[in-house]
């Protein structure tokens, strides 16, 4: 997929450490109640003393802002949700640098919205010895069950190594297929591990997919000359977009 050292990356087993750790999940949402709802289940079904912090931040939706799905549970203190201002497409870059901006110190879990984090898994991140320095992406499985390659853009790592990546570029909002852009500077930043622990994924499974953009427009090809023409001292534009936090 385009960036040695991520995509090869080993396959490993983390081993049980001895202490018990928080991490808050981050979700980009544009479009997805029916989806969102069946993760709130999901979520509100594990049980108390495992539960993480959850980040939702609505990317703009013009229909079925992700407010109308969440005020339904507004009891949950583990959830935040943030919205922003203005709709562009494949702007689910500026979601994710919002969703680590304001989440705790500590680990990250970000995924999309068609991928569900089993109990199994949960319970497997909360006791995992992980390296700090270490960036770890998921083996995955569709939700019939068939084993199939590791998601290109799901990640736990921490907060600090978020950061140290430099976030994702929002210079390349609007653009469809520049998640390879980020694993590259992930390879180039620390060293790379699969975890055997697997994510689910329902991809298009009723509106857990976004269906609005279409993908790999002509327009799109014009990132890849955007991402060379950079300078040598270059950062990632991030946290550019406005939003607000929405109260629940």
């Amino acid at each position: 997929m385009g960036a040695p050292g991520c995509d090869d990356a080993p396959l490993i087993t983390v081993p049980r450490g001895d202490h018990s750790k928080q991490f808050t999940l981050i979700f980009p949402y544009y479009e997805n109640p029916v989806f969102l709802e069946r993760q709130m289940n999901w979520w509100r079904a594990m049980p108390t003393p495992m539960w993480q912090k959850v980040i939702i931040v609505d990317d703009g939706s013009p229909k079925y802002p992700a407010v109308d799905i969440l005020k339904h549970h507004a009891s949950q203190s583990w959830l935040r949700l943030f919205r922003i201002g203005v709709d562009i497409r494949w702007n689910w870059l500026a979601a994710r640098n919002i969703g680590a901006h304001h989440s705790d110190d500590g680990w990250l879990l970000i995924t999309d919205m068609d991928h569900v984090v089993r109990q199994d898994v949960v319970m497997n991140l909360m006791t995992g010895a992980h390296d700090p320095g270490v960036i770890y992406r998921f083996s995955r499985r569709e939700h019939t069950g068939q084993v199939i390659h590791p998601h290109p853009n799901s990640w736990f790592y921490t907060r600090r190594m978020f950061w140290r990546i430099g976030g994702y570029d929002e210079a390349c909002s609007g653009y469809y297929g520049t998640d390879g852009e980020y694993r590259r500077r992930c390879a180039k930043t620390a060293p790379i591990r699969i975890m055997t622990d697997q994510l689910e994924r329902h991809e298009y499974q009723g509106d857990s997919s976004t269906t609005t953009y279409k993908r790999k427009q002509p327009e799109d090809a014009a990132v890849k000359q955007m991402i060379r023409a950079r300078p040598k001292n270059w950062k990632p534009k991030v946290l550019s977009f406005p939003y607000t936090e929405v109260r629940l």
